[in-house]
This record gives structure tokens, C-alpha cells and sequence, in this order.
């Protein structure tokens, strides 16, 4: 493996968790104050233009950004030794990592959010009246559904990784391999 393909495999990971991550960010934060012309409105769409260019740039110009970045000049030898691991090895390990990242950024919030619906639930006054609870929280559900699509999202990546990969690299393999 070149020091090329080891920084695009680098940038496209990161490319990759950038978008998703900032798609489910997105989502709660969309809203519609009444207003036919409002600045959250403009504030979204110069967000989704921005995040969109990123991505694009991230996913899809990565050869420019190593020439732009010289992250390829300056190493004693041009390739990575990697005996048994390839490329496409690495991009798999990457989309692990991206779900995994997803279910440990997002499962904490999301029990958080399902205990104070629970404490809600379970009492009309809630729990706030013991000592040593949590205080002066309240459910947001919106954040409560996305935190819960994140860590969805970060178990489905983590049981398809393989067509995941594919679908990134661009390389099929035989049906032999993937039932190992």
C-alpha cells in the first residue's frame, strides 16, 4: 500500500463519519418559526450547502487533497509495508470504526433521555423531589429519536460493513469471501 492509499483511505473515513454525523445533527435543528422568511431557514440551507461541499470534497476529491496538502512528499519510502492487509481491508476496519464511534457518541444520550421519559412516565411530579436526582431536566424528544437513529445507524453499519465498504471502494468481491 502507497502513502497515498493509506491517506485516502484516512480522508474517505473521515469523509464518511463528517457526513453522518452531521446529517443526524441536522435533523433536530431543522425548524419553522411561522415565518416565510426566517434566519434559521438561511442558517440551515448555508449548513447543508456547506456540509454537502465538505462531503464532496471528502468522498469524492481525495487525490486533490493529498496534492493540495502534500500529505504523499517527505516519507523515506513511498510504500507502507502491510503484509497481509490491503486497502480494502482498511476501509472495512474504517466503516467499524465509524460504527462504532456512532453507537458510544450517541447510546449515552439516548439512555439519558429514555430514563427521564421513564421517571416521566412513572410519576406525575417526576423524581425531582428526592434528593441527589437529576434535577431540572427535560426530554427532548427530538434529540431522543435522532440519538436513537445514531446508534441504529451505527448497528447496522456494524453488521453490513461488507457492502458498506463496497459501496465506497467500488470493488466487488466474490461471493466466496464474503461468507467467511
Amino acid at each position: 500500500m502507497t502513502t497515498s492509499d493509506f491517506f485516502r483511505l484516512i480522508i474517505k473515513g473521515f469523509g464518511t463519519y463528517c457526513f453522518i454525523n452531521a446529517l443526524f445533527t441536522l435533523i433536530p435543528n431543522m425548524s419553522y418559526s411561522g415565518d416565510f422568511f426566517s434566519m434559521s431557514i438561511v442558517f440551515n440551507s448555508v449548513y447543508i450547502l456547506l456540509m454537502a461541499l465538505i462531503a464532496y470534497f471528502l468522498l469524492f476529491q481525495t487525490d486533490g487533497i493529498i496534492k493540495l496538502l502534500r500529505l504523499n512528499k517527505g516519507y523515506d519510502n513511498s510504500i507502507i509495508e502491510t503484509k497481509n492487509l490491503n486497502p480494502d481491508d482498511l476501509f472495512k476496519f474504517t466503516v467499524i470504526l465509524i460504527g462504532f464511534m456512532l453507537i458510544t457518541n450517541n447510546l449515552a444520550q439516548f439512555l439519558n433521555y429514555a430514563y427521564l421519559a421513564f421517571k416521566n412516565e412513572l410519576s406525575a411530579n417526576g423524581l425531582g423531589e428526592i434528593e441527589g436526582a437529576m434535577l431540572d431536566q427535560h426530554i427532548d424528544y427530538n434529540w431522543w429519536i435522532i440519538s436513537g437513529l445514531n446508534v441504529v445507524m451505527g448497528f447496522i453499519i456494524l453488521t453490513n460493513y461488507k457492502p458498506i465498504a463496497q459501496l465506497f471502494t467500488g470493488k466487488k468481491e466474490n461471493l466466496d469471501k464474503q461468507d467467511e
